[in-house]
């Protein structure tokens, strides 16, 4: 048993260095047969080479076709290959099962030339983003004016052209990714651009070849102009390429496009997108194209990181016919019919990269790998772009973690402890930490995006198969739909894996921006305390300077009261006779008070002591002004009103009572009577209170409450002949007495509860003010000969 297992091992790994051998020398053949071919004058055209396809990982025999013996044929014709397997020697016939797990319709043939590239630019309506793109083939040096557009050299002012990666691979029925931009002698000799348009232009245009593409993977990194043009003639029959364009060059987040079945657009409707964006490091000898958003600044100082947004497009056309229509139950839908595509149709995977940088990963697709359809050779393509991503962030995240990080010197060093402390002149450290905490807050919304894209987009519906319209299996017992759902089961592992690598990547930006926030509060609480100490310190320089210009002032008004006498004495038209007392005298009675005063005023209680002074003396001063004068003219809406309207006013803060308001409206009525009979009638004026509701206002004895009288009434009297007694009307007596007014005597000065109820309603506005009406009350001997209401 023993001896039999160790025979099957070791006649195994003589198996497996026969098919090494074998491959190598394969290779070697398709190397010479690629030679012969470029460098042959006969009229036979050259033979199309395909390279084989070594043994996949997953251990499936990989059987030759007789198509792919012929077509390693040399020029006398003989083929040096049987059309049996070479490794298990059975019949073609039994790869039959295996080869039915892959797609197995070919891709229709198309064809372009020059000239039709030529048209296209010239042609093509193309829309703002795409003008963004291509704008550098219109210009007056462009590719448009050359008689080649291909030229050798580069072409002054083209965008991306020293360090663009084209990779393009056909896939046949075996799902083996066969490259097309092998290293042969004559594409080393073309320009890149020519290089790729001589790889898409054609698909499955040799009949000669039986070995049909079911798909095909284009890949450019960083396309010139021009390879954005060729792009855009080839695949815009089987994407909306503007659409595409538009999403490299428009700022925003990254999208899935997946699920559009009702689109109105055919294109829409077989076509999966998906858009990135995020963020890389601008690599050396590498330029952003001119629409993508970067750092512009040409001098980079130590520290400086220099980021530049990325852009690229992973998209998937299913090219065969529909499987299933679908009803729109949308209510404001546009379409009413949507269509599904098979999983199994002939396939185009277009990835686009626009990354300034060197970090793209080149080797994403191989001859070692097997793609059983397109969604699963887009599905790959689109974790390589995630895994990209995934490694750009990091790099931004370490090098935002090394540049705001204090170096390990910084223990030791004073003088660099004061420099990470202490902002200086240019704000460094605050711009830095500010750039750091904002960058990495962008990131981590790019983050998001990417991770919501995904989630939001391959639920558990898409990845058993069962979704409505995105990639659904219609015969769920087949072989091939089982060997599919085991083939996205190993992807969506890896897609995990992925994603939690961007949440933990983001887990670690957040760490890192708390770091940055205690960072800047340090520096500002150092920069603050920093302030403050100059704060004072500029204070005491402050006080310091006061005392010298106060010492000043004081030498100053020494001298200023010697001047002034001087200068009198100095006049021309003063005695000239050698007598000095006048002036000792003038000087001593000029000095003497002056010195006083200053150094009196030059303490507090000086200060306040005259200024209690001279307030108190210019208040009696304007009292005996006014008394001297006679009673002061009152100014209009002044709010000491006349001695009359004192017991009138309502209280500071309340409304007039009734009898108040009578008063009021009356007084706006009141003219200067006319006739004789109104200077006939004289009323003894008393004074009148309304302030206790339960008294009396008369003017005589046992005068009725006062009536009202409107205009007219008046008006009628007056024509009439009848003399009014005043603007108002007196009514009959009512059966209850009045009761007694209250009536303040003659030369008699207000008592203190009337002073206080005049204080309260806010007659006494000044002391000077008060003394005069005080004044006026004790020396007023007649009344007055107007009516007081």
């Amino acid at each position: 048993m023993t001896s039999s297992s160790m025979d099957v091992e070791a006649l195994l790994k003589k198996l497996d260095a026969e098919r090494d051998a074998y491959f190598a020398t394969q290779q070697q053949l398709y190397t010479l047969l690629a030679n012969n071919g470029a460098t042959s004058n006969t009229s036979r055209p050259a033979p199309s080479v395909v390279p084989p396809s070594p043994r996949p990982n997953n251990h499936r025999v990989n059987q030759l076709s007789v198509s792919d013996l012929d077509n390693l044929t040399g020029s006398d014709g003989v083929s040096s290959v049987a059309k049996t397997s070479f490794v298990s020697g059975e019949d073609e016939d039994a790869s039959d099962d295996d080869e039915a797990l892959y797609v197995q319709d070919p891709l229709e043939k198309t064809t372009f030339d020059g000239e039709q590239l030529r048209s296209h630019l010239k042609g093509n309506d193309w829309n703002d983003h795409s003008r963004a793109i291509l704008k550098s083939l219109f210009t007056k040096t462009g590719r448009l004016k050359h008689e080649n557009l291909f030229a050798a050299g580069e072409v002054p002012n083209e965008e991306g052209a020293h360090y663009s990666l084209y990779q393009v691979f056909d896939v046949g029925n075996d799902g083996t990714p066969l490259p097309l931009h092998t290293n042969t002698r004559a594409f080393k000799k073309m320009p890149k651009d020519q290089a790729l348009w001589h790889l898409i232009k054609d698909i499955n245009a040799d009949p000669a070849r039986l070995r049909q593409a079911v798909g095909r993977i284009t890949i450019l990194r960083e396309p010139s102009p021009l390879a954005f043009a060729a792009i855009h003639l080839t695949m815009n029959k089987l994407f909306d390429m503007d659409e595409i364009f538009k999403h490299l060059v428009q700022q925003g987040t990254t999208k899935a496009y997946m699920k559009r079945a009702y689109d109105e657009d055919s294109r829409k409707r077989k076509s999966f997108v998906f858009s990135f964006e995020f963020f890389t490091i601008i690599g050396d000898d590498c330029h952003p194209m001119s629409w993508q958003e970067s750092d512009k600044s040409r001098e980079r100082h130590q520290g400086h990181i220099a980021i530049s947004r990325c852009s690229s497009i992973v998209a998937l056309a299913l090219v065969g016919s529909p499987i299933r229509k679908l009803k729109n139950a949308a209510r404001r839908a546009k379409t009413q019919y949507g269509y599904v595509y098979s999983p199994w149709s002939p396939w185009h995977v277009l990835n686009i990269e626009c990354y300034p940088d060197w970090k793209s990963n080149t080797g994403s697709h191989d001859s070692t790998k097997h793609y059983v359809n397109g969604p699963e050779a887009f599905l790959n393509t689109l974790l390589v772009e995630y895994k990209d991503a995934q490694k750009r962030f990091d790099e931004i995240c370490k090098r935002i973690g090394k540049l705001i990080t204090p170096p390990a010197e910084f223990m030791f060093n004073g003088e660099l402890r004061d420099k990470l402390l202490f902002e200086d002149k240019e704000f460094t450290y605050s711009r830095r930490y500010f750039w750091s905490f904002q960058t990495l807050g962008t990131m981590n919304q790019s983050i998001r995006a990417m991770v919501d894209a995904y989630e939001d987009t391959f639920t558990d519906a898409v990845w058993t198969g069962h979704h409505y319209t995105l990639w659904p299996l219609t015969d769920d017992n087949s072989s091939r739909n089982a060997y599919w759902r085991k083939r996205m089961a190993s992807l969506r592992k890896d897609f995990d894996t992925e994603i939690g690598r961007l949440k933990d990547l983001m887990h670690d930006n957040d760490i890192l921006r708390k770091e940055i926030t205690n960072l800047r509060d340090n520096l500002f609480s150092g920069t603050s305390v920093l302030e403050s100490r100059k704060s004072v310190e500029q204070t005491e320089i402050t006080v310091q300077q006061g005392q010298n210009i106060k010492l000043l002032t004081l030498v100053n008004m020494f001298f200023l009261p010697l001047t002034f006498v001087t200068s009198v004495f100095g006049m021309t038209n003063m005695s000239i006779e050698p007598s000095f007392w006048r002036f000792g005298v003038v000087m001593a009675c000029v000095c003497v008070p002056f010195f006083l005063l200053i150094g009196s005023m030059n303490t507090n209680r000086g200060m306040r002591f005259w200024r209690e002074h001279v307030h108190r003396s210019l208040t009696y001063m304007w009292s005996w002004v006014t008394w001297w004068r006679g009673e002061p003219k009152m100014k209009q809406g002044d709010s000491n009103e006349s001695d009359e309207n004192l017991n009138t006013r309502p209280p500071n803060g309340r409304s007039p009572s009734a009898s108040q308001g009578i008063v009021e409206r009356t007084n706006q009525f009141n003219t200067t009577p006319t006739n004789s009979s109104f200077e006939a009638l004289k009323i003894t004026r008393r004074t009148i209170s309304f302030d206790q509701p339960s008294s009396t206002n008369i003017v005589s004895n046992q005068i009725p409450p006062p009536k009202i009288v409107n205009g007219k009434e008046l008006e009628g009297r007056m024509k009439t002949g009848v003399p009014p007694t005043s603007i108002i009307d007196r009514q009959a007596p009512t059966s209850t007495p009045p009761e007694p007014a209250r009536i303040t005597p003659k030369n008699s000065t207000p008592t203190d509860p009337e002073k206080a109820r005049l204080k309260e309603a806010g007659q006494e506005k000044s002391n000077g003010l008060g003394i005069w009406r005080r004044f006026k009350a004790s020396r007023r001997t007649e009344p007055r000969s107007e009516c007081d209401v």
